[in-house]
């Protein structure tokens, strides 16, 4: 035990997991502080707003991708080993970014112009959510664009680069939150306006940085990455919409289902969860090229054993939130102190996940994404019952609960699967 704990740590992998959680931390951190500010400024009621706005905004970018970036990153990457790799792998970047601008452009087209049907249909008693609702479709195109450019480059591994775009796009995003700030301009249309013109800029530089191709890949080869990626979006497609429905899945119908001022108690809660959050999308990152890269399952299996020894760790790591929240949030802000209780529920999940969470990924390499559909399918209904059941009840605590119950749920059910997949293709 005390050889492997050693092992883990002094690894390659926890090194580039470092680099790109570092960079994570210190762009979530300064987000962190924008959303701290947020919530003293808006009140639970407005900031419940503004989080209605951006769960339908998260929901409509992930439209636009429906798993094309995860097919950029598995064939991608693999055709980067092999030479004359760089051009193929190019190429699949430059089909990946052709599909999601032109699902951009229905999405935003569509959504805005169901916007009031959404508001009247849904959110009737919202007051104020019609405006950041229209805006979040309108800047959809800027999310879309940045959100391609973090998996395009995740796919040539460079994590450096990424940390240092997330930096850099946190601190222009904290400058202009400031700036709004001293003019007294801070709204949830404003926020939302914000946030898409950082992500812009942030996306016209990243690119100056960036390995070139993708505007004019070889005729030949973008025909082939077609033929390779469509196939596989009709698993990951599924996957990843479900995901983001499981993920925003309780703001929406605390939004329904709840007061906005019980919405914007749980969005407080979620964004301290999401800081530990954040260090399980970083080992995702890290981890998701290299696991779906493996054809031979004994390396796979020694690898996922190191990297299960190293997610451990970090999740021990992260007790140390739990009496840091417990002081902060009634010292910073006493009208959030019910965010407590509900970050301790939340906790649970979160930890789970951080552990558990790679081993999913191992059913890429073994040709299954069709396990991790069903997975994400069943974890949505289980959602939706517990959260229709619960918040009437309890509020923002039924809603934490039903996430957590349905996190622990879905994570056994997985683990259980790949172990049986993994047994059946070594026999």
């Amino acid at each position: 035990m005390r050889h492997l704990i050693q092992q883990a740590l002094g690894s390659s992998l926890l090194r580039e997991v470092a680099i790109t959680y570092s960079g994570q931390v210190v762009g979530s951190g300064l987000g962190f502080v924008i959303q701290l500010l947020l919530q003293k400024q808006l009140g639970p009621a407005d900031y419940g707003i503004l989080s209605i706005a951006v769960s339908v905004g998260v929901f409509a970018a992930v439209l636009t991708d429906v798993g094309i970036s995860h097919a950029m990153i598995r064939f991608g990457s693999k055709w980067l080993g092999e030479a004359p790799g760089t051009s193929k792998a190019m190429a699949r970047c430059a089909a990946a970014l052709r599909m999601r601008v032109g699902l951009a452009a229905v999405v935003s087209v569509v959504g805005y112009l169901s916007s009031g049907w959404i508001l009247s249909t849904f959110y009737p008693h919202a007051e104020g959510l019609g405006t950041p609702l229209r805006l979040v479709f309108v800047t959809l195109f800027a999310h879309t664009l940045f959100g391609y450019w973090m998996f395009f480059i995740q796919t040539f591994q460079k994590f450096a680069l990424r940390s240092m775009v997330t930096i850099g796009g946190a601190t222009l995003r904290l400058s202009a939150y400031l700036g709004l700030a001293a003019t007294g301009q801070v709204s949830a249309a404003a926020v939302i306006l914000l946030d898409a013109s950082v992500n812009f800029v942030t996306f016209l530089v990243a690119m100056q940085f960036s390995p070139r191709g993708i505007l004019h890949p070889p005729r030949e080869e973008l025909s082939a990455a077609y033929r390779e990626i469509l196939p596989y979006l009709r698993y990951t497609g599924i996957m990843i919409v479900a995901d983001t429905m499981f993920s925003e899945l309780d703001i929406l119908m605390l939004g329904v289902l709840s007061t906005e001022a019980t919405t914007g108690l749980y969005r407080a809660a979620w964004t301290y969860a999401m800081v530990l959050s954040f260090l399980s999308m970083s080992v995702g990152n890290v981890l998701f090229p290299k696991i779906t890269g493996f054809s031979d399952i004994q390396a796979m299996k020694a690898f996922v054993k190191k990297a299960i020894m190293m997610t451990s760790l970090l999740a021990v790591g992260t007790l140390w939130s739990l009496p840091v929240v417990t002081w902060w949030v009634p010292w910073y802000e006493p009208q959030y102190s019910g965010a407590v209780s509900i970050f301790y529920i939340m906790y649970l999940g979160t930890a789970f996940d951080l552990v558990v969470g790679p081993l999913g990924y191992t059913l890429y390499s073994l040709n299954r994404p069709d396990i991790l559909v069903k997975i994400a399918i069943g974890k949505i209904l289980l959602h939706a019952a517990g959260n229709w059941f619960l918040i009437p009840m309890y509020g923002a605590h039924g809603a934490a609960a039903a996430a957590t119950i349905t996190r622990v749920l879905g994570g056994l059910v997985a683990v259980t699967i790949m172990l049986r997949t993994i047994r059946r293709s070594s026999a």
